[in-house]
């Protein structure tokens, strides 16, 4: 998988060789953001929330495309030439530490192992840097292999276990942070 450097579009080469474009979200990407919600399956759905969602709620979708890209940022990737969604990654500020984010991708069912998520967390987490950001946080289950090997493979560490719910920090003071593999 490769990605460009500068400014938006980023254009990323996944495992398979299909091209993506990355920038970031606008309020305007609501309607398919909602729709690439939908297409994920239940157990995505309940892995990128936490909870089992068949339906994300008209506000929640509105506070998802809130982003300022400052307090807030989200990336969007979407195939070129069907402006399809393909994954998302955000962060938000925290409010008891403003100089942290939470983290967090989701990445279309189909797309999923072909290097898209690392691809979008490398472009989020140089996000965060350039807002003066210092950790970034992570929060998920326990049985979720996949976004566990993600977060280990980039440096996280586990702060946290309640229940099936495992939560990481990472710091955000490195030159690069991200795994080779996530920028080949």
């Amino acid at each position: 998988m490769s990605t460009t450097t500068g400014q938006w579009p980023q254009a990323i080469t996944l495992k398979d060789r299909s091209d993506v474009l990355v920038r970031p979200l606008e309020p305007d990407d609501a309607a398919e953001l909602g729709a690439a919600i939908e297409r994920l399956s239940p157990e995505s759905r309940y892995r990128r929330f936490l909870s089992p969602i068949p339906r994300l709620p008209a506000s929640h979708l509105r506070s998802l495309t809130d982003v300022d890209h400052h307090t807030r940022e989200a990336l969007v990737a979407f195939d070129p030439s069907s402006r399809r969604g393909l994954g998302v990654a955000r962060w938000g500020l925290l409010v008891d530490d403003p100089r942290a984010a939470e983290v967090a991708v989701g990445v279309a069912d189909d797309r999923q192992r072909l290097g898209l998520a690392s691809a979008l967390l490398c472009l989020l987490l140089d996000r965060a840097k350039s807002e003066g950001l210092r950790e970034a946080r992570a929060a998920t289950l326990a049985e979720n292999g996949a976004a566990l090997h993600l977060l280990e493979r980039f440096g996280f560490r586990r702060t946290r276990s309640e229940g099936s719910v495992m939560e990481f920090a990472l710091a955000l003071d490195a030159d690069d942070f991200c795994p080779v593999s996530g920028r080949e």
